[in-house]
């Protein structure tokens, strides 16, 4: 989002830092030159013109950036303009607000109320630059080493539409097949139980709910070792059969491996927006007293 993507992710993220330290550094700069030709005192205070008309600017800005939680309620509306427009001003104007609301603190935090506005708007604001960074860096990390990329939400059932597909392949190597003109299953009965083993103690579980069954395939190393060892304990025409055993719990993996990128793509928004919400209600109740006492 605003860098174009023919940069690099790691061009895109440092871009974003750059814009962050940048516009800050410039709003402090500013700052200084107004206080050196006489236009604001220096440091600036909270209750001078200046400040004032900071804080009010900055109040606004978050007024607005709150609005995007309505455009994204109604994002089909065409009424209210284009989506990727209002994230545009959304970025910018986060950044650009960073050092106002700093300014208008006169670079301290104040009282209680004061304070409690001050940090929840960093949090905020840091949260919102760490998003930023994630949005850029991890969907092309899924593109590159997810090529079983899936619906998130839908990964357990094709957990378990695989699992159902890993019972029926174990099933046909212990079950005679009809054509067959023997008597005799592709794995002998003495080694049954070993497989029925493997499937319900270990396949299964992990094929159904990935890391959380804390099967010993969720890690490559000992997944191969298990495999490994279950080919030399089979005969070998039902090696091909683990082979497509094997590519189902590979499968998972990536699977998993998205799902844990998944939540680090959306787990900033559940910091995000609750702290947005209450930030907005202190500044208002901060603004009121203020203004109660200006």
């Amino acid at each position: 989002m605003l860098f174009d993507p023919k940069y690099t992710v790691r061009g895109r993220v440092i871009g974003i830092l750059v814009a962050t330290v940048g516009i800050f550094v410039a709003g402090l700069l500013l700052t200084a030159l107004g206080a050196a030709v006489g236009f604001c005192d220096w440091p600036p205070q909270p209750s001078s013109p200046y400040g004032v008309a900071c804080g009010v600017i900055g109040g606004l800005i978050v007024v607005f950036e709150m609005l995007i939680v309505f455009k994204k309620r109604f994002r089909a509306s065409r009424v209210l303009g284009n989506t990727r427009l209002w994230m545009k001003l959304h970025l910018w104007l986060g950044l650009i607000c960073f050092p106002m609301i700093y300014i208008h603190a006169g670079f301290g935090f104040g009282g209680a109320l004061a304070a409690t506005t001050h940090v929840l708007f960093i949090v905020v604001i840091l949260s919102g630059i760490w998003g930023w960074c994630m949005q850029q860096w991890l969907p092309q990390k899924m593109l590159d080493e997810v090529p079983g990329e899936s619906i998130a939400v839908q990964l357990d059932r094709l957990g378990s539409v695989q699992a159902h597909e890993a019972e029926r392949i174990i099933s046909a190597l212990m079950d005679v097949p009809p054509e067959s003109e023997t008597d005799q299953p592709i794995v002998p009965k003495s080694q049954h139980k070993e497989l029925t083993d493997f499937r319900d103690e270990v396949l299964l579980p992990y094929l159904r709910d990935g890391s959380r069954s804390r099967s010993p395939l969720s890690r490559p190393a000992e997944a191969a070792r298990k495999f490994a060892q279950l080919r030399d304990a089979v005969p070998p025409a039902a090696r091909d059969d683990l082979d497509k055993l094997e590519a189902l719990a590979d499968l998972r993996r990536r699977w998993d491996k998205q799902s844990g990128m998944h939540f680090w793509l959306h787990v900033w928004l559940l910091v995000h927006l609750p702290v947005s919400i209450a930030m907005t209600g202190f500044m208002f109740l901060h603004a009121v007293r203020a203004l109660k006492y200006w």
